[in-house]
């Protein structure tokens, strides 16, 4: 017999239905998201949870509760950042069921996001489950939830045909300082970062000839090692104020929550330069530019809701592919809910999805930490290591299921717990812990791609 599938629901704002000034108000730093996710799962009385914050959304997942979801989250995001609910309700959209699960994996797929096909959001959903898993937030559905989303973003982006075009939130801002700079290679350019985004950033300007790179942090020693990593030159906060006034184009990207960059600052600085003008992105969010400093003439600032319009190259390649993918995710989300609606498979279906991924993540972690094979050619090995275990399972667990529905699946557990040398389960004792469900599944890559359909959903 079916069960109710669990209640789904999501809520958030993002680049679509709020401007970064908004955004930012409604951010949450890394080390506040366990005491976020602590008030979602216990005083909000959600289930699970998991909070998706990046410099382009304000994203809350969770599973159960209370009936007016939405009225929950409301509260708990006016609590948490101490502002009125009427200063960001109108900016909320809200999902539920299949549509919350469909909207998840487009996120993840970067087919949402403000430069469609962009690099960096598959990393950032990834570690706001790790940071929920670990805060005890994100339990047994909203895993399996969100692993199928990793699992489809990878497809996508290996067989689906994103990674031909590939964009991101840095390259955007490397493209906009070429488009105020003919030449980038005569230009003195301060990083302010050393996280991911600057990181990217870094890339794309050495990709683009800049040879004087200047890169601070608010730690010293970071900064030190990424201007080792990265090409560049080490810059020491304490010297901000002469670094600004010698750059051409400065571009900040922290996780500070306040402005590193006053317009006082830059008046200083502004005042060494004899009118040269300074150039200046900021796609921080929180920004960390004060907004200020674009009042003076000579001065231009650009936040992150300025780079889609400068990221044209292959936009209408990655929405040609978007729109030939949007009806797979809407079918796959309804694939998960009735999966999530079955009957829970037994204890040996468990153990051998558990034990098979748990050789499978080892195997990946030894080959990332052995430093033996670039970026992109891991990539290519996780993707086979997934369809392998794909390839693997499916006729095992398909068999387990059939011969459940036939009255032989306790001869059949027996059978496989001794093929793959699994501990035989005791009857009536679950194993602790979920495994991951889409291993069990074949890859997108094995399936035929439905032809393209009309997909009705609301714009967020």
């Amino acid at each position: 017999m079916s069960r109710t599938p669990p209640e789904i629901f999501m809520t958030g704002l993002s680049h679509k239905t709020a401007p970064v000034a908004l955004r930012e108000r409604l951010a949450f730093r890394a080390d506040a998201l366990p005491l976020a996710l602590g008030h979602l799962t216990g005083p909000s009385g959600f289930h699970e949870a998991v909070i998706l914050s990046t410099c382009n959304r304000v994203e809350i997942y969770a599973v159960g509760g209370p009936e007016a979801g939405a009225a929950a989250a409301r509260t708990f995001l006016a609590e948490f950042h101490r502002l009125p609910e009427g200063e960001f309700a109108k900016a909320l959209y809200e999902q539920r069921g299949g549509e919350a699960v469909r909207h998840l994996f487009e996120v993840a797929a970067s087919l949402d996001s403000l430069i469609v096909g962009e690099t960096e959001i598959l990393g950032q959903a990834r570690e706001a489950y790790r940071l929920a898993a670990e805060a005890g937030a994100a339990g047994p559905v909203l895993r399996q939830v969100f692993e199928r989303a990793f699992f489809l973003a990878k497809e996508l982006r290996g067989e689906g045909g994103l990674s031909g075009v590939q964009a991101s939130v840095s390259s955007a801002a490397v493209e906009l300082a070429g488009k105020i700079f003919e030449d980038l290679r005569g230009a003195k350019v301060l990083v302010l970062g050393t996280g991911e985004m600057a990181a990217g950033i870094a890339r794309a300007l050495r990709a683009a000839g800049v040879e004087d790179l200047l890169v601070s942090s608010r730690t010293l020693e970071r900064a030190e090692a990424f201007a080792q990593a990265e090409g560049g030159r080490c810059a020491p906060i304490e010297q901000l104020p002469e670094h600004l006034a010698a750059s051409d184009i400065v571009l900040v990207s922290t996780a500070a929550p306040h402005y590193i960059i006053g317009a006082g600052q830059v008046e200083r600085a502004q005042a060494a330069r004899h009118g040269r003008p300074l150039f200046m992105i900021d796609i921080s969010v929180p920004r960390n530019v004060d907004p200020e400093v674009n009042r003076r003439t000579d001065t231009f600032l650009y936040d992150i809701d300025d780079l889609e319009a400068v990221a044209g190259e292959g936009r209408a390649e990655r929405e040609r592919i978007a729109e030939r993918w949007r009806p797979r995710l809407a079918d796959e989300a309804r694939s998960v809910l009735n999966e999530l609606a079955e009957p829970l498979p037994d204890e040996t279906a468990r153990l051998l999805l558990a034990r098979v991924s748990e050789l499978r993540e080892a195997e990946v972690a030894a080959l990332r930490a052995s430093g033996a094979v670039d970026r992109e050619a891991f990539e290519r090995v996780e993707r086979a290591f997934d369809r392998f275990q794909s390839k693997l399972l499916h006729g095992a667990l398909a068999t387990l299921k059939e011969a459940a529905r036939d009255g032989d699946g306790a001869a059949a557990a027996q059978w496989v717990a001794r093929i793959f040398g699994l501990h035989a389960p005791q009857a009536g004792k679950k194993e602790p812990g979920d495994a991951r469900t889409s291993g069990g599944r074949p890859s997108l890559a094995e399936r035929p791609m439905p032809s393209p359909a009309p997909f009705n959903s609301k714009e967020s």
